[in-house]
């Protein structure tokens, strides 16, 4: 269902006007005041769950006071710092659409999320800041779904006995990843291990590629993480979180923006990998860090350690409940008001 007055402004993608469309049509955008009572009315929903970056529509929920909730794809300390870079882009845009709405102004952005039950995809652990967060915040872990792996493909992970890496750097249109890939590439061609290279968008010559790495443009890792022995990544939340599900130590490469240089440095942190500067780090650096975590079982033990917290989460089923519990008091609500 499209917010039909912010998704006009999407009419321009161009990698140099992105920042400001984002702002404008996504985080901090004013026609998400209109545009979410009004799907909630045409379309006679019952309650909403907003992206927490759609300040804009969480703005329109508290309003309005819809039932709601806020899904916080990260961490909330590594997402969302309090004073953090990403912070101090949004927070003027933000108290300019809630003054807009009438509301008050808030002092840090998980202010927004805490007027409502904010739920996290990720564990406490990797949170920085947990210890800060507001009570209203719920840490569920990883809500996935299941993709099966080609036969062939897991066929050949399962044949070769070499340790298998899972090399996955960020897929969307905002960071350019072939530096990244490329030197990742040639440290693995000097590793004895095999790996699996999720490309996405960027176009590798078979010409450079290892005999010992497979380069796909998507994969599911969930297929792969469970046959693996280290993930190289951006640190971006989603592999970070699905390779510790399965107790997979990691390599990060993070970009320098939102939460990837934050959740690496948890990482390390946690002693379930090691990081990285992910812009220029050469070849033989990333060589010597994989060879590190794949000879030092302690990284495992510990990435096997998390593993087992988060399948002790909520999970998808906690949230589910979590959501019934948000309708359940709609429904209560409304019966008292007829």
């Amino acid at each position: 269902m499209r917010l039909e007055r912010s998704a006009k402004k999407w009419r321009d993608e161009s990698r140099a006007r992105m920042f400001a469309v984002k702002l404008e049509a996504v985080w901090a955008s004013s026609d998400h005041l209109d545009d979410v009572p009004q799907l909630m009315a045409r379309e006679r929903c019952n309650a909403v769950i907003v992206d927490c970056l759609m300040f804009g529509a969480l703005a329109a929920a508290e309003k309005f006071k819809l039932p709601a909730a806020a899904l916080v794809h990260s961490a909330p300390g590594a997402l969302m710092p309090p004073n953090g870079q990403f912070e101090t882009l949004l927070l003027d845009a933000v108290n300019q659409v809630r003054i807009q709405a009438g509301l008050a102004a808030v002092k840090n952005l998980w202010e927004a999320w805490a007027r409502f039950p904010a739920l996290s995809n990720s564990i406490r652990q990797l949170d920085p800041l947990a210890s800060q967060a507001p009570l209203s915040f719920q840490y569920f872990g990883p809500m996935s779904e299941s993709v099966s792996l080609s036969e062939g493909r897991a066929s050949w992970l399962r044949t070769d006995n070499r340790p298998l890496v899972l090399v996955s750097f960020s897929t969307g249109p905002y960071w350019d990843q072939t530096s990244r890939i490329f030197r990742t590439l040639e440290a693995l061609s000097q590793c004895n291990c095999r790996a699996i290279v999720t490309a996405g968008p960027v176009e590798i010559d078979p010409k450079i590629v290892p005999d010992n790495a497979d380069v796909v443009g998507h994969a599911p890792h969930d297929k792969i993480l469970s046959m693996a022995a280290l993930t190289v990544t951006h640190a971006g939340h989603g592999t970070v979180i699905t390779s510790l599900k399965y107790g997979v130590p990691l390599l990060c490469l993070p970009n320098p923006v939102a939460d990837q240089p934050i959740l690496a440095s948890q990482i390390e942190a946690l002693g379930c990998g090691a990081s990285l500067d992910g812009d220029n780090a050469t070849p033989a650096e990333i060589k010597a860090a994989v060879g590190r975590l794949l000879n030092d079982r302690s990284f495992t033990a510990n990435a096997r350690t998390l593993a087992e917290t988060i399948s002790r989460s909520p999970g998808v089923s906690g949230a589910a409940l979590q959501l019934e519990t948000l309708l359940g008091h709609e429904t209560a609500n409304s019966s008292a008001a007829e």
